[in-house]
């Protein structure tokens, strides 16, 4: 059973909180605060190459039409899950309310947050490790504001097919050529067959392989 941990001398609850990971946060972390390396048995969850950035980048956000997958971990250096919420939301360069957490008791920030599904995948995973809470990045797909129309892996292969710009296609492929081996999606396989973009090795070092 998954105890509460207790509060701080600031009267802050103190938790074991995981930070759940699928993409760049794996080879780039920048200024997230972990204490392990990663660990490659996370929650499985249903991740795609759904998202275009600001870059032009093909990204992997949660995306609730799409297979499971199975997701990394490691443990936050913080203890107190505002902290672990605000320290994931300046590495990703976005806003608070879309980093979502939920704890061993399912209580879900913020409550209108997480997809439907997620949740119920990510506690009992939780109690499986013996953990207090977790967070991650809950970005969703933005394929009709950016391609007016609804996600499809082959609408995926012509968009980046049309990267005419060396910037925007090598940063594309970089992106999709990073992610974690064990991030197989439907759209990178079909980029590995169409495109010829195999996946690069990740240093070890990144890994807990323990």
């Amino acid at each position: 059973m998954v105890t509460t941990r207790k509060g701080n001398a600031y009267g802050d609850m103190v938790m074991e909180i995981a930070v759940i990971g699928w993409g760049s946060l794996i080879w780039c972390p920048k200024e997230l605060c972990l204490r392990t390396r990663w660990r490659k048995d996370g929650p499985r969850l249903r991740i795609e190459f759904a998202r275009i950035s600001k870059e032009h980048r093909l990204t992997l956000v949660i995306h609730p039409g799409s297979r499971p997958v199975q997701t990394y971990w490691a443990m936050s250096s913080l203890e107190c899950l505002l902290s672990a919420r605000r320290n994931l939301c300046c590495r990703e360069g976005t806003c608070l309310s879309r980093i979502h957490a939920v704890d061993a008791a399912g209580r879900v920030t913020p409550p209108e947050g997480p997809c439907q599904g997620i949740v119920e995948t990510i506690v009992p995973w939780l109690s499986s490790k013996g953990l207090d809470a977790a967070v991650w990045t809950g970005l969703g797909t933005n394929w009709r504001e950016k391609r007016c129309s609804e996600f499809c892996i082959e609408d995926a292969l012509a968009y980046l097919r049309c990267l005419r710009d060396n910037t925007k296609a090598t940063n594309a492929r970089k992106y999709i050529t990073h992610a974690p081996a064990q991030v197989r999606t439907r759209v990178r396989c079909l980029v590995e067959r169409e495109l010829k973009w195999k996946p690069v090795a990740l240093p070890e070092d990144l890994f807990d392989c323990s």
